[in-house]
This record gives structure tokens, sequence and C-alpha cells, in this order.
């Protein structure tokens, strides 16, 4: 999908859609359900809002996107690479996050089960 700009919610339920890409769309508040999106692409997106749960999210490759409020739920998304995106008030629950690559993201308030990553990140910068 390219160049898309969907103003109502969608909503993508039981389907395999692997090795898909995304680029310049616009579907905020965007619902996929059990979906297969593993080896996906979404660069230069607006999935703010969106819900991803029980997904396959695995190899998928998320750049200059905004997933602002995102929920992800009970999804695999080893192997995945985000870079430059803005999560914001995300809520990652019960995820396979195994070898995932993030870069150029701002960490500020990130927490994972009560750690706070950035100033986790700040001491080991100043132990250097």
């Amino acid at each position: 999908m390219k160049h898309a700009d969907l103003t109502e919610p969608v909503c993508i339920m039981t389907s395999d859609i692997s090795e898909s890409r995304f680029t310049q769309v616009h579907m905020n508040r965007a619902a996929f359900e059990d979906v297969g999106l593993a080896s996906s692409s979404f660069a230069d997106v607006n999935l703010a809002g969106t819900r991803f749960v029980k997904a396959d999210l695995s190899g998928a490759v998320v750049e200059d996107a905004l997933l602002a409020g995102v929920t992800i739920r009970d999804c695999n998304m080893s192997g995945a690479r985000i870079d430059d995106v803005a999560l914001a008030g995300a809520v990652i629950t019960r995820a396979d996050l195994s070898g995932v690559r993030i870069s150029n993201c701002s960490i500020a308030g990130l927490h994972i089960d009560g750690v706070d990553i950035d100033a986790l990140l700040s001491a080991h910068r100043e132990q250097k």
C-alpha cells in the first residue's frame, strides 16, 4: 500500500499478509488482529493508536513512523528493526522482542519491566 490516507479505522483480522510494504500510509487507529506481517515494511507511516494483537511482526522493518499510543500485545517481533519511530505512550505486553534493534528513537520514559531504560543507558554511557 502506498500513499494512502484512510480516514476511517481499518481492521485486518486472521490474514497472512507477510512481506507487505506500507509506504507513506496514514491509517491511525487501525487494528491488526491474528495477522501475519512477517518481514513486512512500514516506512513513513502514521499508525498512531493502532492495535497489534497476536500478530507476527518477526523481521519487520519500521522506519520514520508515528506509532504514538500503539498497543502491541501477544505479538512476535523477533528480529524486527525499529528506526526513527515515535513510540510515545506505546504499550507492549507479552511480546517476543528477541533480536529487536532500536535506533534513532527517543527513549525518555521508556520502562521495561519497571526498569527505567533511559537511566540505565545513561549510566552505561558514563562507564565508558
